[in-house]
């Protein structure tokens, strides 16, 4: 029965560190695309500003 117990507990840290991994990865690629989203907009920004003059 305590044997049962650990490896329940141990299968249980292990799915919430693996969870836990995919939502950082998850929210890095996030951050990433956003970074590249806005890096893109204010290139477009000073392209159009530059092409006006």
């Amino acid at each position: 029965m305590e044997q049962n117990k650990n490896d329940n507990y141990i299968t249980l840290e292990l799915n919430m560190k693996l969870s836990m991994r995919d939502y950082r990865l998850v929210l890095g690629l996030k951050r990433t695309w956003i970074l590249a989203i806005v890096v893109g907009v204010v290139q477009l920004v000073t392209w159009f500003i530059k092409s006006r003059q």
